[in-house]
């Protein structure tokens, strides 16, 4: 169980017009962090290599999956080897990430090509790519509160009966997810909540909406495709959890009282590719915003 502090303060009012996906998690990761990034505008942008790189390959397959052209397999080569080399531009790299960053530089090509090639992404008609939502969200305690996200790609299918819209979203990963985490409700509710809001904008019926992540493996195993499309189950009993995750962390944030999860301080875990031991620390680790205390031993990352 994670070792938490209570930190109560004076605040009072509503501390923000909108919330997003990312927000949610951050609070539930460590309510104390939420506060100092979100309500205080503490700390800096926390870049690293994979997520670099996975800024590159998302905006590369925007335009692969373009509903206004048609880019060629050179165009988009060149595309995502533009936009990498930007991003990771200026990137303090640890001595294990250099050769990761080549072996990277090539990949991201292959991932394009698996994307188009996959047989669920046969057939389809792209409708929209980051479709922005800032959709208000019903309260009961007045708080005016909307939900913010940016749709990675919206597309229509044609099934044996009927035409279907997809709403998904694309997500980088090392040899895929396991079956528990595609299961999770709390990594679920981000394309829930991305279906739910994009029904209540455009009118549309939640029986003719699918939701679904589209894996992109950097290190898939043998014999596997870089890219899979993993639908998501969106029964009303799975939106109402989504719902509820998104209503009761709302309340939290406007609550005046935020927790340190001390867990979250410290995550070790071993390399996937390289079998070393790694770790990453809080930025706000035994600093004045969050003194040092006892920290658990080892953690895993989401």
């Amino acid at each position: 169980m994670a070792r938490r502090e209570v930190v109560r303060l004076p605040v009072a009012g509503q501390m923000r017009d909108h919330v997003s996906y990312s927000e949610l998690r951050l609070f539930e990761q460590c309510e104390w962090k939420w506060y100092l990034v979100k309500a205080l505008g503490l700390g800096a942008d926390e870049r690293s290599l994979p997520m670099e790189f996975g800024s590159a390959i998302h905006s590369t397959l925007e335009k692969a999956f373009s509903p206004d052209a048609t880019p060629s397999q050179e165009e988009l080569d060149l595309e995502f080897r533009s936009a990498y080399e930007k991003n990771v531009e200026g990137l303090e790299l640890q001595p294990h990430e250099v050769e990761e960053r080549e072996r990277l530089r090539e990949l991201g090509p292959k991932i394009v090509r698996d994307a188009l090639a996959c047989p669920d992404l046969q057939g389809i008609r792209p409708m929209k790519n980051e479709l922005a939502l800032m959709v208000p969200i019903a309260r009961t305690d007045g708080l005016d509160v909307k939900f913010k996200g940016f749709v990675d790609f919206v597309y229509a299918k044609r099934l044996k009966t009927k035409t279907v819209i997809y709403i998904a979203d694309f997500k980088t990963c090392t040899w895929g997810w396991p079956a528990a985490k595609l299961m999770d409700p709390k990594v679920c509710a981000q394309i829930l909540l991305y279906k739910h809001f994009f029904c209540k904008i455009t009118g549309a019926n939640p029986r003719d909406v699918s939701a679904a992540f589209i894996l992109l493996r950097k290190t898939p195993r043998e014999g596997d495709s870089s890219v899979s499309v993993e639908k998501i189950g969106a029964g009303p009993k799975v939106l109402q959890s989504a719902l509820d995750f998104l209503q009761g962390t709302i309340t939290g944030m406007h609550s005046g009282e935020y927790r340190k999860n001390r867990e979250s301080c410290v995550r070790r875990w071993v390399d996937p590719v390289t079998k070393e031991d790694r770790e990453a620390r809080c930025p706000f680790f035994e600093t004045t915003e969050c003194p040092s205390a006892d920290v658990p031993g080892v953690s895993t990352p989401r």
